[in-house]
């Protein structure tokens, strides 16, 4: 289960920021609301919350925590490969202070694993990890499994594990990840969680077709379930199905050297041969007879023969399920692209409820959706704000901080402009009426 995530002097963020769902004690007027968004964390006394909306005009920063989520996860997966040795680390400092950008950035995690809390931090820049730190949380007693500063790793005894590794964990490597290369227990818990952690772009369909496709397979038990929600989205959607693969699109080759033809041509026909193409997805809508009976089922190309907005809602279901059925945790950048109100209000309320999501699944969205701003849907402590303050840092802020009343309306008040993260615009009139006479005489000169 996630808790908490912090990062700081990456991207936008010069100063340190945390996202947090630990639930606060606040006491909503809708009690239901209260019961059904949050839990115990197993083996813990936490009380998590099973979703969170993070608002934010364009440019604030919202994306920005995402990725510097996305490069934890990626650097803690891959950072000890072998092939990684001689790469430098792909990190961005916060590049518009001149005392930022030559300091490591950092990053923080806290979650519960098995039913134990941990808190796992490093800091880095480009060429080496700078500290490192392994905290296991039992109760009151906090254990440090194992502090690192550069290369002077410092180990608690009961983190057996790690005692022959330090020699070979590497200046631009996470020592969590070279234990877990080696099989150590308490590390491989670590970092199978981080495994479970599920990042998708809401622009992007191909973020998520992979989990569609093997959602899709008829052997895969989650299908039923992708079927029974597409059903439930209204898209006129019976089923869906992975189909044959594509060939792989090869760019004409008119005009080109003969020996480049051949090639390009070779390489349409392997791809083909080794089925190195996308694999199609299908829709299954139902046909009717003149008197509105059920005669067949007739499969659509999802890529071609369905709109934008069908895409997305059939390429996001499978992440949707597989979070649901699994218990894992699912971050949706840009989540109202190209979908309805409605629906992302329904999905937000499939999370915060006891019967939709038994396992307590966690559901985080960067959204410009203001429909979502009701307090029938989200608690204060759901609900966040990314700002740029007028030095280009962004900062993120807790609705709960800031006094409001049980019956306010939260989308009224941020519109408003009461909890700031909207953009402060210019008059735009004014890009024009300067020029207006000019524009003009313009105009009428065309005509």
């Amino acid at each position: 289960m996630f808790i908490e995530f912090s990062v700081e002097n990456y991207l936008s963020f010069k100063d340190r920021v945390t996202l947090s769902l630990l639930a606060s004690k606040l006491k909503s007027r809708n009690r239901a609301l209260d019961s059904a968004s949050t839990f115990t964390a197993s083996g813990t006394s936490l009380t998590l919350l099973k979703c969170a909306a993070i608002y934010g005009a364009n440019a604030s920063g919202k994306s920005n925590l995402f990725s510097a989520m996305r490069f934890m996860r990626k650097f803690v997966l891959e950072s000890s490969k072998e092939s990684r040795a001689k790469d430098a680390i792909p990190v961005t400092p916060f590049l518009l202070s001149t005392g930022s950008r030559d300091e490591p950035s950092f990053f923080e995690i806290a979650f519960v694993a098995n039913g134990e809390m941990y808190v796992y931090s490093f800091s880095l820049d480009s060429e080496k990890i700078y500290s490192e730190k392994l905290t296991q949380i039992c109760g009151n007693k906090e254990v440090e499994l194992f502090v690192r500063e550069e290369q002077e790793i410092k180990l608690d005894p009961s983190f057996t594990e790690g005692s022959s590794l330090i020699e070979k964990t590497r200046s631009n490597a996470l020592f969590l990840s070279v234990c877990e290369n080696f099989a150590g227990d308490v590390s491989s818990k670590v970092i199978d969680w981080f495994r479970r952690l599920r990042h998708v772009s809401g622009l992007r369909d191909d973020t998520m077709r992979n989990y569609t496709v093997q959602c899709l397979d008829e052997k895969n038990d989650d299908k039923k379930y992708v079927d029974a929600l597409l059903q439930s989205f209204d898209l006129g959607i019976e089923k869906a199905c992975a189909g044959a693969h594509k060939d792989l699109e090869i760019p004409a080759a008119d005009g080109f050297p003969l020996p480049l033809k051949e090639a390009m041509a070779a390489l349409q026909r392997y791809t083909k041969d080794k089925n190195l193409g996308q694999r199609r997805i299908e829709t299954y809508h139902n046909v009717f007879d003149q008197d509105g009976n059920i005669v067949s089922q007739i499969p659509f190309d999802l890529d071609s023969d369905e709109s934008q907005g069908t895409r997305k809602i059939v390429a996001l279901s499978a992440p949707l399920v597989d979070t649901l059925t699994n218990a894992y945790v699912l971050f949706i950048d840009e989540f109202d692209a190209r979908l309805h109100p409605i629906l992302t209000k329904n999905i937000l309320k499939l999370f915060n409820s006891e019967s939709g999501n038994p396992n307590n699944a966690q559901l985080v969205v960067a959204t410009h959706d203001t429909n979502l701003l009701d307090r029938h849907l989200l608690r204060r402590d759901q609900v966040w704000f990314c700002e740029k303050d007028s030095f280009g840092g962004s900062h993120l802020t807790s609705l709960v901080e800031y006094k409001v009343r049980n019956d306010a309306s939260f989308e009224k008040d941020y519109i408003m402009g009461k909890y700031g993260a909207i953009p402060m615009l210019g008059n735009l009139n004014n890009v024009f009426s300067s020029s207006a006479k000019q524009l003009k005489e313009k105009a009428d000169v065309r005509d």
